[in-house]
């Protein structure tokens, strides 16, 4: 069984009504209303309506169908199922380093089982599913205008609470936002045409702080990384290389140029003093010097 046929609201009897009555009032507990049409059209209910627990959102607009009676006389019968569904809307929200796709989490449930018979709203998620996305449009758009981004703390804000969809007996709301990995979403801020440079997930912000490490590592480390990616074009990274020595090599810092700058206006006579001290202070730090021996204390 498919996911959606899995998700179907309702479904027609296959008993007579008055028997589906019958058997409706013995029942302690129900996961599904019962709701009767007669001959001229009228809607009769067992059973709950309105939201599961109190959702905090603005009261719905119920139809007040009467209880039917087993001395009636039914065409049909439905179950409607009132149970709480969960399903997540896939979302691409622009930010400043591309966009970042997340999972908008939706419970969402029958409110009013006779309009959802009624209107023959079979697949609930599908309504819910479209309904979501035109108000996030609308919230892109608004913050747009606005001169503000769109993130999961101005969804929360406005969808966290109750949405009603009257015409269609259904209702839901927002209850999370989490970071998703890939798939395809919603890309709010964007033309449905407009093209993508990357998604902003987790993996993305991995390779992020590699480039960036691999930036600030300098020449070498980007040679390297091209090799890595590229190892057919050895011979012109070799050559680039070459070329290049001046990137390559360790960086002079300002005291060292000057350094190297005033040794070269000594006369020979100053430099040997200057070495034979260089030499010694550096014998007497512990390090080898080429034809000097370090004295032990």
């Amino acid at each position: 069984m498919s996911e959606d046929i899995a998700k179907q609201l309702y479904s027609r009897t296959d008993r007579r009504p008055w028997r589906e009555i019958f058997g409706y009032k013995w029942l302690t507990k129900s996961d599904s209303s019962l709701v009767v049409r007669d001959f001229d059209g009228r809607y009769f209910m067992l059973g709950r309506r309105g939201d599961p627990v109190d959702s905090g959102g603005p009261a719905a607009m119920i139809d007040d169908a009467p209880e039917p009676s087993l001395r009636g006389d039914y065409a049909d019968s439905f179950r409607v199922d009132v149970t709480e569904h969960v399903d997540s809307r896939a979302v691409g929200i622009p930010t400043v380093y591309g966009t970042e796709s997340v999972d908008v989490w939706v419970s969402w449930w029958v409110h009013d089982p006779v309009q959802v018979v009624r209107t023959r709203t079979m697949y609930g998620w599908h309504q819910i599913r479209t309904h979501l996305s035109g108000i996030l449009r609308q919230l892109a758009d608004a913050q747009t205008e606005a001169g503000s981004g769109l993130g999961a703390p101005e969804i929360m804000r406005h969808l966290g609470v109750t949405q009603r969809m009257a015409e269609a007996g259904l209702s839901y709301r927002v209850f999370d936002i989490r970071l998703r990995d890939s798939g395809e979403e919603l890309l709010l801020g964007q033309q449905e045409n407009e093209w993508v440079r990357f998604s902003w997930t987790n993996d993305r912000r991995g390779e992020y702080d590699f480039c960036l490490q691999a930036l600030r590592a300098g020449p070498v480390s980007l040679a390297a990384l091209w090799l890595l990616r590229h190892p057919d074009q050895v011979q012109q990274v070799l050559d680039w290389s070459v070329g290049h020595q001046d990137l390559l090599g360790p960086a002079h810092t300002d005291w060292q140029e000057e350094l190297a700058s005033l040794l070269g206006t000594l006369t020979d006579q100053e430099r040997k003093e200057i070495s034979s001290i260089l030499r010694d202070r550096i014998a007497a730090l512990g390090r080898q010097v080429p034809g000097v021996t370090a004295t032990r204390k």
